[in-house]
């Protein structure tokens, strides 16, 4: 409703008086990418939303901006040139059912296609190909089905010195071909096409600076262009044509950068009858038109440099009957250049993206016209009612998504209609709503409660005396605090010894929310048999809780009766002394083994010669003692070494007779 009142006061405002609109409402994209001269928005990587492709003038270059999760932006170096990048224009220019951007590469004499390759790693989507190099100054870019054949050709412009020219290039099997150059005596500063004489193919417009005005290039019988100046004596950075006023007829749109107008001529049997859009734009930059507000008529919009910080802005007319406009100002900021339409938001109307030089900014003028509705809610725990952050709230038929902010709450801009919502959070179940109904004249309340299961623990460590040689259990007890089932398996794992001294019954538990769970774990100790005392272990749970899907609980059970309550396992593996030593025929050598693994046992003499192997094989942790006689060897100095994949250990001795 209020966007109707609105629409109604702005009608009955003075037309020279441009108002601040309320249609539109402004986002910066892109931040710190040097001089934007010019932006096109299309789904490059077809993952179903809206990415950028920008040119910068300073350092000049071809950024493309991948569109991630949570609307982000991630921003890829495609070209990047010697000077500035002026114009880009996006179509499919080889064939491949993708989107490629064409670039007008002004300083580097140059114009480039961004070929797009389909890859997967957004840094390897483009691939950069010649269209032309050695150019008069590349300035202007344009895609266009020209023959209508079904496949995008490409127009471009070029103005330095006294080089005016344009040139056209013509897909032929997925590769563009320059199947024709026209000079002009003006500076061809922009590019449009209309099919004026309703034959399916297209002609070719030319705004002109330095009083030029409007040139066409037009077919000719023998499959070439003329070029002729149709509408002299204007000063114009841009230009569109579309029969706009549905009268069969095709309008011509142009940035009068001289006169700070926006201009119309209409066709007529003799030729052009000229109108001035209402307002004043102070030097403007370039011109789109589309329906903006849905009303079946198209609007204009534009963007406008402006002249010492003042005058410039982004600006839109609404169309409310056939050739009446009313002038609306988006925003008064300066330095605004490129300009292009696209539903970025997919809500089902048309936004525009402008592009701002001193800024160094894309903003989103994000369209409110076509969502006079609006749903709004709050996501909470269904447990405990707790507000739940960073939920992507999406409705499924249009693809518009929100984000639930530290109140849980969210808000999404829709059209009138039927819509289901689907909530997703990483730690919580998805959640489908359906036959959530909008209209415009109030604003739907769809709030949402959320399950997830939440782990919670008695101990994080279990310690337990046990008695050998007798199977003793401990009652592990988990609750499940939250509001969805908790699924949980167990994997005991021995550490040492490595021998099956416990066991966890059951697998795996399924526990309700509210209730509690239990895991019986058993141990059944052997030291005599095993030759070890205590027992180190983990017990891993594997859940559906989030954040703690993996939780790890250490276990060390003491055998109460082992042979040698002195003795414990070793945390770390060395060699001790040995004894006797000096010693005469047998030497004993101490080793204790922290961690299980495989180990050799070796003799060295003085001379670093192996003479002999005491072991060389499997040890479990532990305390034990080797001996090596060595009645047949010589006196003197000999090294014992230790050795395992995880290191070495060494000790001295020496041998007297």
């Amino acid at each position: 409703m209020v966007l109707q009142l609105l629409t109604c006061f702005l009608l009955l405002a003075p037309m020279a008086t441009p108002l601040l609109s309320q249609s539109f409402s402004p986002t910066v994209l892109v931040r710190d990418a040097g001089g934007i001269g010019d932006v096109t928005a299309r789904d490059f990587n077809g993952d179903g939303d809206i990415d950028l492709m920008i040119a910068s003038w300073w350092p000049g270059a071809a950024l493309y901006y991948d569109r991630a999760t949570f609307d982000s932006l991630i921003r890829y170096e495609v070209y990047v040139s010697g000077g500035s990048a002026r114009n880009l224009t996006s179509g499919d220019f080889d064939n491949d059912g993708d989107w490629d951007v064409a670039i007008a590469a002004w300083d580097d004499e140059f114009c480039a296609l961004l070929r797009n390759t389909g890859s997967s790693n957004p840094q390897s989507l483009f691939a950069i190909d010649t269209v032309f190099a050695q150019g008069g100054g590349p300035y202007a870019a344009k895609a266009a089905d020209l023959n209508g054949d079904g496949e995008t050709d490409l127009i471009t412009s070029e103005l330095r010195n006294a080089t005016n020219q344009v040139r056209i290039f013509e897909q032929l099997n997925g590769s563009l071909e320059e199947i024709w150059l026209s000079s002009l005596a003006h500076d061809p500063l922009g590019l449009a096409t209309a099919d004026f004489n309703g034959d399916g193919t297209l002609e070719v417009l030319i705004a002109a600076g330095q009083d030029g005005g409007v040139y066409v290039m037009r077919h000719t019988s023998i499959g070439g262009y003329s070029l002729s100046q149709e509408i002299p004596g204007f000063t114009l950075t841009a230009l569109a044509a579309a029969d706009i006023d549905g009268d069969g007829e095709t309008d011509i749109f142009a940035c009068d950068f001289g006169a700070d107008r926006i201009r119309r001529w209409e066709a007529t049997g003799t030729g052009w009858a000229m109108s001035l859009l209402p307002g004043s734009v102070t030097n403007p930059r370039d011109i789109e038109l589309a329906d903006f507000d849905g009303d079946g008529l198209m609007d204009v919009a534009c963007t406008a440099q402006g002249e010492q910080n003042s005058g410039g802005g982004v600006f839109w007319w609404r169309q409310s009957a056939a050739g009446t406009f009313t002038i609306q100002q988006i925003t008064n900021e300066s330095n605004f250049y490129g300009l292009a339409v696209s539903d970025y938001d997919l809500d089902g109307d048309l936004d525009l993206l402008a592009a701002n030089v001193s800024s160094q900014q894309v903003v989103l003028f994000r369209n409110l016209m076509g969502t006079p509705s609006r749903i709004i809610g709050i996501v909470s725990s269904e447990r405990g009612g707790a507000p739940i952050e960073g939920v992507i709230v999406t409705a499924l038929e249009t693809g518009t998504t929100g984000i639930t902010d530290a109140a849980g709450r969210y808000e999404l801009g829709v059209i009138e209609g039927v819509f289901s919502l689907r909530f997703h959070h990483p730690c919580w179940q998805t959640r489908t709503i359906v036959g959530i109904e909008t209209n415009s004249e109030d604003t739907t309340f769809a709030d949402a409660a959320m399950q997830r299961p939440v782990i919670e623990l008695p101990v994080s460590s279990l310690n337990v005396f046990v008695q050998n040689e007798i199977v003793s259990t401990y009652e592990l007890w988990i609750e499940n605090s939250g509001d969805a089932p908790l699924h949980v398996e167990s994997e005991p794992m021995s550490i040492a010894p490595l021998f099956p001294w416990i066991d966890v019954q059951p697998r795996s538990l399924a526990i309700q929310p509210g209730e509690s769970g239990l895991f019986t774990v058993t141990f059944s100790p052997d030291t005599l048999n095993d030759g070890v005392y205590d027992f180190l272990g983990e017990l891993t749970l594997l859940t559906n809780s989030c954040p703690d899907t993996v939780v790890r609980i250490a276990i060390h059970a003491i055998v109460l009766d082992s042979p040698d309550r002195d003795s414990r396992l070793p945390l770390t593996t060395r060699m001790e002394s040995a004894f006797p030593n000096p010693f005469n025929a047998t030497v004993t050598l101490p080793v204790e083994i922290g961690a299980a693994d495989h180990y050799s046992i070796r003799t060295f003499d003085i001379m670093g010669r192996q003479v002999a192997t005491l072991h060389n094989g499997y040890l479990s942790p532990g305390r034990m003692t080797f001996q090596w006689s060595a009645g047949e060897y010589a006196s003197g100095t000999y090294f014992v070494v230790l050795e395992s994949p995880r290191g070495r250990w060494e000790t001295s001795i020496r041998l007297i007779k």
